[in-house]
C-alpha cells in the first residue's frame, strides 16, 4: 500500500485540486508514490474543524498504516475581522492557537509517526487591512 498524505484545512484546502492548485501540485508530484487525501471544509475556521475532526477523518488513513503526513491549513477564517460581514468566522489568537495545538495533539494521538505539516496564512499589515 502506499504512503498517504492527508490535506486538512478550509477552502484553501478545499480547492487546492483546481487547475494550477497546491493539492494538484502535490498529487501530481508524488503520482505512483503516495496518494493524497483531501480533507478540506470550505468556510471553516479552527473552532468549527475541532469540532467535527473525527468525524473528517474517517477512512483518511485507509485500512493500513498511519499517513505519511497531514497538513493543517486554517487561519484565513479565523482572521475574519470581528465587526465586519464575516464576524461569525473570526476566533480570538489565543483561541486560534489553542485550537491548532488541539487539532495537532488529536493527529499525533491517533496517528502517532505521522509528520503534522502547519500551513498558516502569512502576516497581515494591519493598517493596510483596516483601510
Amino acid at each position: 500500500m502506499r504512503p498517504r498524505l492527508v490535506l486538512f484545512g478550509d477552502s484553501i484546502t478545499e480547492l487546492s485540486f483546481t487547475s494550477g492548485g497546491w493539492g494538484a501540485a502535490l498529487t501530481d508530484r508524488f503520482a505512483r508514490q503516495a496518494d493524497v487525501v483531501l480533507r478540506g471544509l470550505s468556510g471553516y475556521n479552527t473552532r468549527w474543524a475541532l469540532k467535527v475532526l473525527p468525524r473528517a477523518m474517517e477512512g483518511a488513513a485507509g485500512a493500513g498504516a498511519d499517513p505519511a503526513a497531514v497538513t493543517v491549513f486554517f487561519g484565513a477564517n479565523d482572521a475574519s475581522l470581528p465587526d465586519q460581514v464575516q464576524a461569525h468566522q473570526h476566533v480570538p489568537l489565543k483561541e486560534y492557537q489553542s485550537n491548532l495545538r488541539a487539532i495537532c495533539a488529536y493527529f499525533k494521538e491517533r496517528w502517532p509517526s505521522t509528520a503534522v505539516i502547519l500551513i498558516t496564512p502569512p502576516p497581515i499589515y494591519e493598517p493596510a487591512r483596516i483601510r
